[in-house]
C-alpha cells in the first residue's frame, strides 16, 4: 500500500494536512532549499500537534555531507520526538564516509536517506543505506525549477529504483515536484510513500500556504490504507514546549 506523504513547514500546514488523511507529515522548510530545515521548536511543536495520529518526518536541512556535522544533525532531529529522520545526499562533501558515521545512529533513528535524480550520487547508495541501517531510501529533486522526478529519470529507472530498495529490505519512496497526473503512473510502481509539497499548495507554488482542497484532490488519488481510513484523534491542542 503506497502512502500520501505531506510536506508542511508549520502546525497549521500539519492541520490542513491530516485533516485531508496524509499518512505522513513531513516536516521541512521550503524556503531554505530542497530539504530545508525546521527550527527545533517548531519541529516540537508539530510532533504535539500531530500527537500520533500520523508518523511524523524531519528533514535535517541542505547540509554539507560533512561527517561529523550530519552525525550531530541527526542526532539534534531525532531528540524532538519524529518518527523518522530525513538526510538529503548532496554532492557537496564526502557522502560514503558521512553514512559510515551514522552507522552507530541507526539502531535507535530511523533514518530515511534521500537521493537526487538531478544529482545522483556516484556509488551505490541504496546498497550504502542498507548497509548502516538506514529505514529506507527517497528519490526527490534537488533543483525546485518546475521540472519533476520524471523530467529526471523515465519510468523504467524509477521500477529499477524501487525494486532495487526492496531487494534491500528498505522502505522506498518517491518525491520531486510531484503533480496530480503523475500520480496514476507512480502508483504502479508500487513505491511504499508518494511526497508532495507543491500539488499541495495554492497555485501549485511550494513556497505558498498548503490549500485543503488540493491536499484532498491528492489524497483521493492514492487508495487509503487502514490508519488512513480509520480517521484522525482528537489532537493535542496543549501549548507549544518553546
Amino acid at each position: 500500500m503506497t502512502r500520501f506523504l505531506a510536506s508542511v513547514r508549520g502546525v497549521a500546514e500539519a492541520d490542513t494536512a491530516l485533516a485531508a488523511g496524509a499518512d505522513i507529515i513531513d516536516l521541512k522548510d521550503p524556503a531554505k532549499g530542497a530539504l530545508g530545515a525546521l527550527d527545533a521548536c517548531a519541529i516540537a511543536a508539530c510532533v504535539a500537534r500531530v500527537a500520533g495520529r500520523a508518523e511524523v518526518s524531519a528533514t535535517v536541512g541542505d547540509l554539507p555531507m560533512r561527517p561529523e556535522t550530519i552525525r550531530d544533525a541527526v542526532r539534534e532531529i531525532a531528540a524532538l520526538g519524529v518518527d523518522h529522520v530525513k538526510l538529503g545526499l548532496f554532492p557537496d562533501g564526502d557522502a560514503e564516509r558521512s553514512l559510515n558515521l551514522l552507522a552507530a545512529e541507526t539502531h535507535s533513528v530511523s533514518l530515511i536517506l534521500v537521493f537526487f535524480a538531478d544529482a545522483l550520487p556516484r556509488f551505490d547508495a541504496i546498497s550504502s543505506a542498507a548497509r548502516i541501517g538506514a529505514r529506507g531510501v527517497m528519490l526527490d529533486t534537488a533543483g525546485k525549477d518546475g521540472s519533476s522526478l520524471l523530467d529526471h529519470l523515465p519510468p523504467a529507472a524509477l521500477a529499477r529504483f524501487v525494486a532495487d530498495a526492496r531487494a534491500e529490505g528498505l522502505l522506498v519512496g518517491l518525491a520531486g515536484s510531484l503533480r496530480a497526473a503523475h500520480v496514476a503512473k507512480l502508483l504502479a510502481l508500487q513505491p511504499d510513500l508518494l511526497g508532495f509539497r507543491g500539488a499541495l499548495c495554492a497555485g501549485l507554488a511550494r513556497g505558498a500556504n498548503l490549500d485543503a482542497e488540493a491536499c484532498a484532490a491528492i489524497r483521493a488519488l492514492i487508495p487509503r490504507g487502514p490508519r488512513a481510513a480509520a480517521g484522525a484523534a482528537t489532537p493535542d491542542l496543549s501549548p507549544a514546549p518553546c
